[in-house]
């Protein structure tokens, strides 16, 4: 069978079976197509030893469903486990491979160390982080924080190792020196079990060292944890996978992101309401039944609002004083040095099941047929691969062929206009759902060429499309921090005298 630019040379043959049946019906673009004929037969080509990374699914003029596609070629790609069962994505460098150099081939323990050169002693930054982009921390329903994992192909990680800023060559080098076609970069999450402890439904699992955390005390009385430089050795399942790669045609990378099945619920794009007192009473991975709506996704950081009073001082009657209370960032987790845990755990939903697809009116509905096709393939496969048929597409955001450069932002993009991981996003979700371009928020609201701008108090960097990777700040002030302000641990109690 050929492949042919617009998908399969079957797909003719499919258009004629179904024109008759859906003459009549106001079928949106690509419906019928999607996912194309024969894609599903190819999809275990990319399981192979020699596989080469997928990247010409986007000729000019390709359809939202190619781009979906190609986030399952990817997917497939990345999870293709070797003969010592270990997924691909897992033998690739990782952040902490950038001060030794590229790694060697082989199997390797997942190490999820520290993220930021701000951990305690300096630590230089390793392959994940207890915190999210935006420094709140998602903690799984065992006490134990979801962990992340940065993993890079050769072509990404020599590429970001030209350019780092912790060594200067972010600012030295010009903006040509950028990433080709081929490279490509997955981002991890993962839940630490307890010994014991079951794994998600059909989760893939893996052992991983895991950092020992500390607390420490700041100069302004503020209680951080933050790894202390030894790691444990646990049981870890994957519940998320960024999947971003860069394709033909498209410079700013294709971003797409993949969930275990039972991570939280999930809602049709533009219908969470934040405020609502409703439930669901299903318990999931990161959602306990029965918890309201408005309480799920609460930062670990709570700020307290701002508020003006006025009153008359006993000292004198007669005159009036206004009072303005400033807004205070709180913590609201407790830590546990002993058990490593914190409370209270989060409750997390997705509130855009498909990330508000709006490339096609069928945008919603080819995500999920491209997600059925793919799940039966791979529940076709051997016991072990057959595991990655437990995860789900969300959904792929991108931008117009030509239109990527240093202006370019979560405005210009298109496809899934807000995506997001329940596991690696969870609180700046865009939860209105809105999809005028000015409101929505995806990857590349933070990947974008200025990225290492308004990064107070550090001066700012010139404007590079190398900024769309955060990699390039590993080891410097401008990575995000990996530790956590919590409050202290309560008092243990005391028990009351026994009268004699």
């Amino acid at each position: 069978m050929k492949r042919t630019l617009g998908g399969w040379t079957g797909a003719v043959l499919l258009a004629t079976v179904t024109a008759t049946a859906a003459a009549d019906a106001p079928a949106p673009e690509a419906a019928a197509l999607c996912p194309r004929l024969g894609w599903g037969e190819f999809l275990p080509s990319f399981l192979k030893a020699k596989t080469v990374f997928p990247t010409d699914d986007t000729p000019i003029g390709a359809v939202d469903c190619q781009f979906h596609q190609w986030s399952w070629e990817a997917f497939v790609w990345a999870t293709a486990l070797d003969a010592h069962g270990v997924p691909r994505f897992l033998g690739l460098p990782t952040i902490g491979d950038l001060t030794r150099g590229r790694s060697v081939a082989g199997p390797r323990t997942l190490t999820l160390a520290t993220r930021g050169l701000h951990g305690r002693g300096g630590a230089i930054e390793g392959t994940g982080a207890i915190v999210e982009a935006d420094g709140n921390m998602l903690v799984a329903a065992n006490g134990y924080p979801v962990y992340a994992s940065v993993h890079m192909n050769d072509s990404y990680f020599d590429t970001v190792r030209r350019n780092r800023v912790v060594t200067g060559d972010y600012e030295r080098n010009p903006d040509s020196d950028y990433f080709g076609v081929g490279a490509a970069v997955f981002k991890a999450t993962w839940l630490r079990l307890e010994p014991g402890q079951a794994a998600p439904d059909g989760a893939f699992v893996t052992k991983a060292q895991v950092p020992v955390l500390t607390t420490f005390l700041t100069a302004d009385n503020t209680l951080y944890v933050a790894p202390d430089g030894a790691t444990v050795t646990v049981d870890v399942a994957l519940l998320g996978l960024h999947v971003v790669g860069q394709t033909i045609n498209h410079p700013e990378f294709l971003w797409a992101t993949f969930e275990h099945k039972d991570n939280s619920p999930r809602f049709k794009d533009g219908t969470f309401d934040p405020t609502s007192g409703a439930s669901d009473p299903r318990s999931y991975t990161l959602y306990r039944g029965g918890t309201p709506y408005d309480r799920a996704n609460q930062p670990s950081t709570q700020t307290t609002a701002s508020s003006t009073s006025t009153a008359s001082p006993l000292s004198a009657p007669g005159t009036t004083v206004t009072t303005t209370t400033t807004l205070v960032a709180a913590p609201a987790f407790t830590f546990d040095p002993k058990t490593q845990k914190f409370s209270p755990v989060s409750n997390a939903v997705l509130a855009n099941r498909t990330g508000g697809e709006t490339f096609s009116p069928a945008g919603p509905a080819n995500i999920d047929a491209v997600n059925a096709a793919a799940h039966t393939v791979l529940q076709q496969q051997s016991p072990p691969q057959r595991r990655f048929a437990n995860y789900d597409l969300i959904g792929t955001v991108w931008m117009q062929p030509g239109t990527f450069g240093l202006t370019s932002n979560q405005s210009t993009a298109v496809g899934s206009v807000n995506l997001a991981n329940v596991t690696a996003e969870t609180f700046v979700q865009n939860f209105t759902g809105t999809t005028t371009p000015s409101t929505v928020g995806n990857c590349f609201s933070c990947h974008n060429a200025t990225t290492f701008q308004d990064v107070a108090p550090m001066p700012n960097l010139k404007a590079r499309r190398i900024a769309i990777s955060h990699v390039t700040a590993a080891g410097s002030l401008y990575a995000v921090p990996n530790l956590l302000s919590v409050n202290p641990p309560l008092p243990p109690a005391v028990a009351p005298a026994q009268t004699p």
